[in-house]
């Protein structure tokens, strides 16, 4: 039965219905022991209540079945087997007296608390000898629930409101898939509806305590409820993702973000917010006194205390065996993060928004410590000088140019699209040419930072914590020291043409120690900014000759330009007057050929501007490495199974160029599938320089472990951190038991490093930044 719950569910609550405390048969069991103890107590004239019988049973199955209990018993208790007979009965006696006497202090506690007179006056509120009295309780019950009917009417509300949230949230689609989908969400979803009912209510409770404003209050709640569902619809659509606490770092750029979405849904959303306040505030005034709280101020704040500890539970709530941990348990609510976009159906928006608010970085590998680390960083500082003995040294003006461009994927790979005419020739054969192949992307129709942050860093986004969603804005600010390529090179420089409030790219980029950042309306101007025809973006062309000037402005010095050309960024509306490329296939759906026709045009003009490029680095006299690669696909093969074709729809295109300056001593390398944390040590083995000792480790994973990246077959987005999986070089996901021995020691070691650095104790911070010596 055990197998076939874990199958079934995941976990064994199907085999152990009969045994956990809140099924009926230990409902049953625990009301007939209490009579069964009742009679005894009256036949043997044992003066025992029924309320101390109560409470010692109550107090025993706590300390015998609470999880708490257990986890800290089962933890902290562990005693080595002993193999005298003598010492298991004298430690099995010890244990059951410290037991004892906990229980016994437990129910004195329990029945000192039950003489006090709050506890006497709610016993007397509800308790009855007679029908005559339980009608009068019966009659006091509707009489108080009538004196508080508003707070009912807007529980009732919000339980209704949280059912359209979760109808909202599922795509499926035809009449008899919608009576299904509401079926579910009222026979399979009670506790969920229940649980997120209680949390607006105790919002709506804090914020009333706070402003003794009834309608203001229901306003504000309502508001922030439905801008969280209209959020979280439109990025389940887009990105199969909900809304995350690390989107609200977004809110700073409030008017980027309501340029992705359509006019009409803005306007809607402006007149709704205009006609809530303006009711709002005519309600309020006409009904102040009806609806105000007639506490006095001690309550008041009693109750402010109470609520903001409570909401304060839920920093821990991903905390095993905290209260809020328990309570989320307790309704159950599916605390898998390997599936958000899923989860967020089950769950609804707010409870998965409290879901990500506990964040842990990154599992500890066992045995870290100073020791083990220095251990690794010897081993690579030896590493270092055996690949560095076939290498040459860098030239004083060494140059890496790592070049995302956004969205680029070549539209011929997806599966069911049939693309009638090539618009990427030009880099379909510098691919052929050079090194270049695929890159695994952890998102799909999103995700830029994620594949920015593991290229510059040469760290792996499919290692951290399944709650950890973006780096950029969860861990690089906590971070004390974030090393990364920068460190290398005299001279930094990021060209962005887009805003850069998006991610918390300025505070990351300073931290990361970019001596120039280039953006819209920076301080460093960008020089060129032409758009082609109606787009709304600043074109590659124009990016690709920013990135020139660069060049050109230091020959003196070793430099390093991160580099994202955003051209082909989302919506792709109608932007180009010719349209020149068209693709047939189920994989998009007939409504969203045109945004096909226009992204395919935009790649065109990227191939174009990219060939140009190439031109202008073969002029310049230095040694110039050109990494190209596309950060993920665009979300417009809707058509296509995520499930079946999962692969396929993380797979971008890259390719690694060495301009004619540096050719003659460079090697072109075999390697069709990477990750974004293998292109500086791809970079520098092609141009056949020196490493470091960290980028000695990153070139053993590069070389001996296949990429690996979060499992796309499960996940859509970068949301499901936590399933790691590999992808060979036949294009083939294999999990790390599949590894070989020597892969899984590299692995481990990388691991390791990692955690030190996101996680740990930064040990080797000094050792992963120093420069080639």
């Amino acid at each position: 039965m055990t197998q076939v719950s874990l199958f079934i569910r995941g976990d064994a609550s199907t085999a152990n219905r009969f045994s956990v405390p809140y099924s009926l048969f230990s409902v049953y069991y625990a009301l007939s022991l209490f009579l069964f103890s009742e009679s005894i107590a009256q036949k043997i004239s044992l003066k025992a209540t029924g309320t101390f019988i109560a409470t010692s049973l109550i107090v025993t199955q706590v300390l015998t079945s609470w999880p708490l209990t257990n986890y800290r018993v089962s933890t902290f208790w562990k005693i080595k087997l002993s193999s005298s007979g003598l010492n298991w009965l004298l430690n099995i006696l010890k244990y059951t007296g410290i037991y004892l006497l906990i229980a016994i202090s437990l129910i004195t506690i329990c029945l000192l608390l039950q003489k006090s007179s709050l506890y006497k006056k709610r016993i007397n509120d509800l308790s009855f000898n007679s029908p005559t009295q339980f009608y009068q309780k019966l009659r006091s019950i509707k009489s108080w629930i009538y004196r508080r009917k508003a707070f009912f009417f807007v529980a009732i509300f919000f339980y209704f409101f949280t059912c359209v949230q979760l109808f909202l949230l599922d795509k499926t689609e035809g009449w008899s898939q919608t009576f299904q989908v509401i079926l579910k969400i009222f026979t399979q979803r009670q506790s969920i509806l229940i649980l997120t009912t209680m949390i607006i209510m105790g919002f709506f409770l804090l914020l009333l305590l706070l402003m003794n404003r009834f309608w203001y209050v229901f306003s504000l709640t309502f508001l922030i409820d439905l801008l969280l569902t209209v959020s979280s619809v439109i990025k389940v659509n887009l990105r199969d993702e909900p809304v995350f606490p690390s989107d609200l770092k977004m809110l700073n750029s409030i008017s980027e973000l309501l340029s992705m979405v359509s006019p009409v849904l803005v306007m809607t959303g402006a007149i709704l917010i205009l006609v809530l306040t303006i009711s709002s505030i005519v309600v309020q005034r006409k009904l102040q006194h009806q609806y105000a709280l007639k506490f006095n101020w001690k309550k008041r704040i009693i109750g402010i205390i109470t609520l903001s500890v409570l909401f304060s539970s839920v920093f821990f709530i991903n905390h095993k065996n905290s209260p809020s941990f328990l309570l989320f348990n307790l309704f159950r609510v599916n605390k898998l993060f390997i599936n958000q976009g899923e989860t967020v159906l089950e769950n609804g928006p707010i409870i998965q928004f409290l879901n990500n608010i506990d964040i842990k970085i990154m599992d500890k590998p066992e045995n870290y410590s100073k020791n083990k680390i220095e251990e690794l960083m010897k081993k690579y500082d030896a590493e270092a000088e055996k690949i560095n003995q076939t290498r040459n040294d860098w030239l004083e003006n060494q140059t890496l140019i790592l070049n995302l461009s956004e969205t680029f994927s070549d539209p011929a790979r997806v599966p069911n699209l049939n693309v009638l005419n090539d618009p990427i020739p030009t880099i379909k054969e510098l691919m052929k040419k050079n090194t270049g192949g695929t890159m695994l992307s952890v998102g799909y129709g999103g995700g830029t930072a994620n594949m920015e942050w593991q290229s510059l860093t040469g760290l792996d986004i499919s290692s951290l914590s399944a709650s950890l969603v973006t780096p950029y804005t969860q861990l690089v600010g906590g971070q004390h020291v974030s090393p990364n390529i920068t460190n290398l090179f005299d001279e930094k420089i990021a060209i962005h043409p887009f805003t850069a409030s998006l991610y918390q790219r300025k505070s990351v980029f300073e931290k990361f120690g970019f001596d120039k950042f280039y953006y819209v309306d920076s301080p460093d101007k960008l020089t060129y900014t032409d758009k082609i025809e109606r787009s709304p973006r600043i074109s590659d062309e124009s990016a690709y000759k920013e990135t020139l000037k660069a060049l050109q402005s230091n020959t003196e010095t070793t430099q390093f330009i991160q580099l994202s050309t955003m051209q082909n960024h989302m919506p792709y509306q109608d932007y180009y007057d010719k349209l020149d490329y068209s693709a047939e296939g189920k994989a998009v759906l007939e409504s969203r050929k045109g945004e096909l026709s226009t992204f395919m045009q935009g790649l065109h003009y990227t191939d174009e501007a990219v060939k140009e490029f190439i031109k202008e680095l073969d002029k310049i006299q230095k040694p110039i490495t050109f990494v190209f690669y596309g950060d993920h696909l665009p979300s417009l093969y809707s058509g296509n199974d995520q499930k079946k074709y999962g692969l396929e729809h993380h797979e971008t295109d890259y390719f690694i160029y060495s301009n004619a300056f540096s050719r003659d001593q460079i090697k072109k390398l075999n390697k069709n599938v990477v990750s974004p944390f293998n292109f500086n040590a791809l970079a520098f083995e092609q141009a056949n320089i020196k490493v470091t000792p960290f980028y000695a480790l990153l070139t053993q994973v590069t070389n001996k472990l296949p990429a690996s990246t979060i499992d796309p077959v499960e996940s859509v987005s970068n949301r499901y951190n936590g399933k790691q999986v590999f992808v060979t070089e036949k294009n083939k996901i294999i999990l790390e038991k599949d590894l070989t021995e020597e892969q899984k020691e590299i692995l481990e070691d990388y691991k390791y490093i990692q955690y030190d650095l996101v996680a740990g104790e930064q040990y080797s911070t000094e050792w992963a930044e120093q420069k080639v010596k």
